[in-house]
């Protein structure tokens, strides 16, 4: 059960937080890719006799990468990033693995994939990068066949390889297959040609971690884009009630005139957004006229920023859920502000295909919101999860100034 939401004792006055810049982000490219990439971290490997599993051949990887990403990818490259592994010199640890999408045309869009791959492994001190490309086009190669995309993808292999020898990051292996799944076949698209059956992802040690770990396997990205999918009949309803909630929230300022200290008014719209979590966390769904006051209040910059104190803590889930509903129901381009907190939330547990749909949805609604900006660049160059910890910080130093506690301590 997740702790309550507890009001300190009363504090003196001090200056709010401000939430803590993101410095190390620039302006956000241009993209020639249909997708952006999905990335997620993931522990190292160890030995069994420990904790974790250890990946020993490519059936191995390949039978644990739809764990290691969350779904199960098609048509896509995946490369998983490797790292020295501190506690075994003869072994590596992944580090980061990221999908991006493979129905790009023409060498622009091949410069932009293979860079975009530099760039993770540059930003994550890469020892070495493996790749896996899914797609159910390509064939095996025969004795008479060079198989289906053989040249397309060889190409775009030796032009990955060639890209991160510059950064001196080795390709250690680069396979292909037609889809993941038991017994289906893998083969090779550099080096030795070597074939071989894959194991079952079902029964991959990996995938049980993650199993146990309550993370969520989903059969497909497509899931995800359907679990954030607007609900027109709860869009409509709860556009229809905006109105009247910000009329309702204008009014409450001007009772409160009276204390002579604006952030009364700001502890008071933070409960009454708490209160709202509380419900969530209890196995409600809001009415459209609670997500309508709900979506007025985050309207309020400083308001909002308090929000990102809540992942990763013990109300995580509770505010993924309830922006989860927020996303659902609102209109454009409130429906930013709740879609983006939820990419926020995914991304600091290591969700990064969640993350990424989630921050897609909030920049259809507003192309212009910074935030989203800011974290979707972050995900698309494989900024670690732990570097957006100054956000979560901030919102509970900021909370804890208003008397309100939203979970640990800020570091």
């Amino acid at each position: 059960m997740n702790a309550p939401i507890e009001p300190m004792p009363p504090v003196e006055p001090t200056p709010p937080v401000e939430p803590a810049p993101l410095a190390e982000f620039t302006p956000r490219p241009a993209s020639g890719l249909s997708d952006r990439p999905d990335t997620a971290t993931d522990p190292p490997f160890e030995d069994p006799g420990e904790c974790g599993p250890r990946l020993r051949e490519p059936g191995d990887l390949i039978a644990a990468v739809p764990a290691m990403l969350g779904f199960m990818p098609a048509r896509s490259l995946v490369v998983t990033v490797l790292r020295a592994d501190p506690e075994s010199p003869e072994a590596a640890a992944v580090e980061v693995v990221t999908r991006m999408d493979l129905d790009n045309r023409g060498r622009s869009a091949t410069g932009l994939l293979v860079e975009r791959v530099a760039g993770i492994c540059v930003r994550h001190r890469a020892v070495a990068a493996l790749a896996l490309v899914i797609d159910d086009r390509a064939t095996e190669p025969t004795g008479r066949h060079a198989g289906v995309r053989a040249r397309k993808y060889g190409d775009l292999v030796a032009a990955l390889e060639h890209r991160l020898d510059a950064d001196a990051v080795p390709l250690a292996g680069a396979w292909a297959v037609q889809a993941i799944g038991p017994e289906l076949p893998w083969w090779t698209l550099s080096g030795p040609w070597s074939r071989g059956l894959q194991h079952d992802p079902a029964t991959s040690m990996v995938t049980l971690r993650h199993v146990l770990d309550g993370r969520p396997l989903r059969g497909s990205r497509r899931e995800l884009t359907d679990l954030l999918a607007i609900d027109p009949v709860a869009r409509d309803a709860t556009a229809a009630a905006l109105g009247i909630a910000a009329a309702a929230a204008a009014r409450r300022p001007a009772r409160l005139v009276q204390h002579g200290d604006p952030r009364v008014r700001l502890r008071l719209e933070l409960c009454r957004v708490l209160g709202y979590l509380e419900r969530v966390e209890a196995g409600l769904r809001l009415t459209p006229v609670e997500l309508a006051d709900l979506a007025v209040a985050l309207r309020d910059p400083a308001l909002r920023d308090i929000m990102f104190g809540l992942a990763p803590g013990p109300h995580a889930d509770g505010a993924e859920a309830l922006w989860t509903q927020l996303t659902r129901a609102l209109p454009d381009p409130d429906r930013a502000e709740a879609a983006a907190l939820l990419g926020y939330c995914a991304y600091t547990r290591g969700d990064g295909p969640l993350a990424g749909v989630a921050l897609d949805a909030a920049l259809t609604a507003d192309p212009q919101h910074r935030m989203a900006s800011l974290l979707e660049l972050g995900l698309q160059t494989g900024m670690p999860p732990e570097r957006l910890r100054r956000l979560t910080d901030s919102g509970r130093e900021t909370a804890a100034d208003l008397g309100v506690r939203l979970g640990p301590e800020p570091r």
